[in-house]
């Protein structure tokens, strides 16, 4: 019996010895390359991966044609979906090879990093601190160190901080790190040999930590490894008899020596908090650009397209990766000949030679197509990094993953509405009279009610109200949104509905609420619009604020354009927009009255703002009063100059005013009588935004002439921001014709306030041709 059980305590030695560790760069084309050599030599019957284990539920869909990379695993806390992390992949990434691998030959894959679970409960037990600090509070000082295989004891060495690498290369003379390993472990490998590969990883990272790990390794990674040297323990009592792991290469030697480090690995694990987090997993579609971002493995790549291409062309010096070059420029109706080509290429290698390199890298390429491509004119790169070096790829997820409800009809509304998600900037014009277009404006709003941005509504507008333009563009985050808002709702209309509803309950505003509106109308939620328009209407009736009654108009007066196109009952706004303007009308005057400058231009803003939308309504009778409000401001005392002016301008475009008035009214403002100052304020008020009515208006011409010329010099100085600051904002056709009326002087007789025909502008010539050219149009 007793040789029984020796026989097995070796066994079991035996086959805790069947481990084989690849320390790997992540996204590293060459690392990619020997994971997948050592596990082809290796065969083995288990592979662990570096990741959390909620992730195993979605490992099986690597390698399945509904999957192409670049994707991202995502875990999200399905209590909160918005705590959430990516873990990406492109093709050549290490991790995806050997899941795929896995996969393929039906080995056994698992994750063996800290459950995110765990990571997420360290954070959430103070919400008031910070991870590091979580981590400090469970790992003790005196828990932070990590057993070595080393029997001595090296003596430490000063380390860049947060990046241990660049001590290798600066003694290889590289002051970039990443560079560094590029050309000692991705770059002309021999594949023959993974082992040595993994070996020399091994034996770097090892002298390394021996050398200082208390100034490189995190405090956060002490648990990381305490559980990945767990789950491989576990892995071996479970009599797996070749065991390979996948891991970042820093982690390799806290795996060594399990026997010796597992008292230190079950102290830091020790005071590990229970979780009740619940954390669901899926794929999400990646891009090119993103996976220069840190995230999940905490690691990036910049140049994930030129990476691709040495995955897909290991043998390749560089003459295809120019070709490819050379195309682009092509596209753009660059002269780029095969002799530009050839010469790139040469420059490439001899860069490279000079270098001490094997074969060209993606600096030699860069400086060799700036050089004889681009004509020395770096910027032209721009172009090759956007197109090839990152490229622009997105990626591609089953349709058979399992989705949250709204997630689903989301995605089913993406196919019937022919919405690809893509990574690249697209403009999308929308005709509301067609069936298609107006639904996927209902749709692109009922979006942004939900705070997912992937459609924005473009500033540029066609004629007429039946146009919108939408810039879109797909990020990543959109989905972890998407799933973020399924807890309002298993349909987009449902989840908006109650989400708007849910922030007009805690609107403060009748603005606030009114915005809401302007958005629920053409996202056609109904519900939501009916209990807003009931708020709005209590709030208005108890509400003194007239700016505020204002703001909350502009809005609403501006959803009248879509009531033929969108088919929208709008009555109740239409009722609301009257009960609003009624209040207007009668506090407006009042709330005029004494204004600072400051509050005086908003409320000029205001005043012109809301003119403008009510015309837009064409409802006769709203125009009319309010005329006679603004009548009443025009009129009364104490209110601020620049308000006066603005008001009299209105009445006179809306011709409530006719030339005689507005030009007493003109005449009055600017006369000698009145403060200079305030004469400027009103002037700046009846002509902000359009000087045209100076050229075409001789009497107020000669009037505004007439005070400029009696300015005194002193009161001239002080005026010059004031004059300086009206005309600025006239259209540089307005400026130049009014400084050419101006070199001409007052307008002779103009006194009277009618035109003279005999005015020395007028040509009478050039009246005669065109009175000519208009009849023949007219009458032949």
């Amino acid at each position: 019996m007793f040789n029984v059980v020796i026989d097995h305590i070796d066994l079991i030695d035996h086959i805790k010895n069947m481990v084989t560790l690849l320390g790997i760069r992540h996204h590293g084309v060459g690392s990619a390359k020997n994971v997948l050599a050592r596990l082809e030599q290796l065969r083995p019957d288990l592979i662990l991966v570096e990741g959390p284990p909620e992730l195993d539920a979605i490992t099986k869909w690597i390698g399945s044609k509904e999957l192409k990379p670049p994707a991202a695993m995502l875990c999200y806390d399905e209590a909160h979906p918005k705590r959430s992390v990516f873990y990406p992949f492109s093709e050549f990434s290490p991790e995806w090879q050997a899941i795929r691998f896995a996969n393929k030959h039906k080995i056994p894959v698992r994750m063996m990093d800290l459950p995110m679970a765990l990571r997420w409960e360290m954070t959430h037990l103070d919400q008031a601190e910070s991870p590091a600090e979580a981590i400090d509070r469970i790992v003790p000082e005196e828990n932070t160190e990590v057993v070595s295989s080393s029997e001595e004891t090296t003596p430490a060495l000063s380390l860049p901080a947060g990046d241990p690498i660049a001590h290798f290369a600066a003694i290889a003379g590289y002051t970039d790190s990443d560079l560094w390993w590029e050309h000692t472990f991705e770059q002309g490998q021999d594949l023959s040999a993974p082992a040595d590969h993994f070996e020399a990883v091994q034996l770097m990272m090892q002298n390394l930590r021996d050398a200082g790990v208390e100034s490189v390794l995190d405090k956060e990674n002490v648990i990381r490894e305490a559980w990945m040297a767990r789950m491989l323990r576990q892995a071996q009592n479970e009599m797996y008899q070749n065991i390979a792991v996948v891991c970042g290469a820093w982690h390799v030697p806290a795996l060594l020596n399990l026997d010796k480090s597992e008292k230190e690995h079950a102290k830091a694990l020790k005071q590990l908090p229970k979780t009740k987090i619940k954390v669901g997993a899926t794929w999400v579609p990646w891009t090119n650009d993103r996976l220069s971002y840190q995230s999940g493995y905490g690691a990036g790549i910049h140049s994930p397209g030129w990476y691709y291409h040495l995955w897909k062309h290991p043998n390749d010096m560089g003459q295809r990766w120019l070709t490819k070059v050379a195309q682009i420029f092509r596209d753009k109706n660059m002269d780029i000949s095969t002799a530009h080509v050839i010469e790139a290429f040469r420059l490439a290698e001899s860069l490279a030679g000079l270098r001490g390199l094997s074969r060209p890298g993606l600096l030699e390429m860069n400086e060799a197509t700036a050089t004889v491509m681009c004509m020395g004119d770096v910027i032209l790169l721009d172009l090759v990094r956007q197109e090839l070096i990152v490229g622009n790829a997105l990626g591609k997820v089953p349709e058979s993953l399992p989705k949250l409800p709204l997630q689903a009809d989301f995605e089913e509304q993406t196919r019937k509405l022919r919405l690809p998600q893509t990574a690249l900037e697209k403009e999308l014009k929308l005709d509301l009279r067609t069936e298609l277009d107006l639904k996927r404006s209902v749709f692109f709003f009922r979006l942004y009610m939900l705070d997912i941005p992937w459609a924005k509504l473009s500033s540029q507008r066609g004629k007429g109200t039946f146009k919108e333009v939408w810039e879109m563009r797909w990020e990543p985050e959109m989905t972890v949104a998407v799933i973020e808002r399924g807890i309002w709702g298993n349909t987009l209309e449902d989840a908006a509905t109650k989400y708007l509803l849910d922030k007009a309950a805690r609107a403060t505003s009748i603005g606030e609420l009114s915005a809401f509106i302007s958005v629920a109308i053409p996202a056609e939620l109904y519900e939501a619009i009916e209990a807003i328009l009931g708020r709005i209407n209590r709030a208005a009736a108890v509400s003194a604020d007239i700016a505020e009654l204002m703001g909350a108009l502009l809005p609403l007066a501006d959803l009248g354009r879509y009531g033929n196109v969108r088919k929208s009952d709008l009555a109740a706004i239409h009722r609301l927009i009257e009960g609003l303007a009624t209040r207007i009308y009668i506090g407006l005057p009042n709330a005029c009255y004494g204004l600072d400058e400051e509050s005086a231009q908003k409320m000029f803003e205001l005043i012109r703002r809301v003119n403008d939308a009510l015309r837009t309504l064409e409802n006769q009778s709203l125009i009319e009063d309010w005329l006679r409000a603004l009548e009443g401001i025009s009129s009364k005392d104490g209110i601020p100059p620049v308000l006066g002016g603005c008001t009299c301008r209105l009445l006179f475009d809306a011709q409530a005013f006719d030339r005689e008035e507005t030009a007493r009214r003109f005449a009055f403002a600017l006369s000698a009588g009145q403060d200079a100052a305030d004469a400027a304020g009103w002037l700046e008020g009846f002509l902000k935004g359009s000087g045209m009515i100076l050229l075409y208006d001789d009497v107020l011409w000669n009037l505004l002439y007439k005070w400029v010329a009696e300015i005194h010099p002193a009161s001239f100085n002080v005026l010059l921001p004031i004059l300086r600051r009206t005309f600025a904002k006239f259209s540089t056709g307005e400026r130049r014709s009014l400084g050419e009326k101006a070199r001409q002087g007052s307008v002779v007789g103009a006194e009277t306030g009618l035109n003279n025909p005999e005015n020395q502008l007028f040509d009478h010539e050039l009246g005669e041709m065109a009175l000519e050219l208009s009849t023949r149009f007219l009458f032949d």
